[in-house]
């Protein structure tokens, strides 16, 4: 079992998932947010070979265009 916050809130895994899917099951439009992995931004580039951690807390931000 994985057991990781994301927003503060906890989730639980069964199985590994990496970064990419995970956000993309989760309703997340990838294009326009941002994810740090314990206060550190983790690059887009690497999400489809990093995975879901034990004990790490995630946060999304997402993008917001305005003037």
């Amino acid at each position: 079992m994985i057991k990781f916050s994301v927003n503060g809130k906890i989730f639980e895994l069964e199985n590994d998932i990496n970064v990419y899917d995970f956000l993309a099951q989760n309703g997340y439009e990838l294009k326009f947010i941002a994810l740090e992995r314990d206060g550190e931004i983790l690059p887009k580039k690497l999400w489809r070979e990093r995975f879901m951690s034990e004990g790490k807390a995630y946060e999304i931000v997402t993008l917001v265009g305005g003037g």
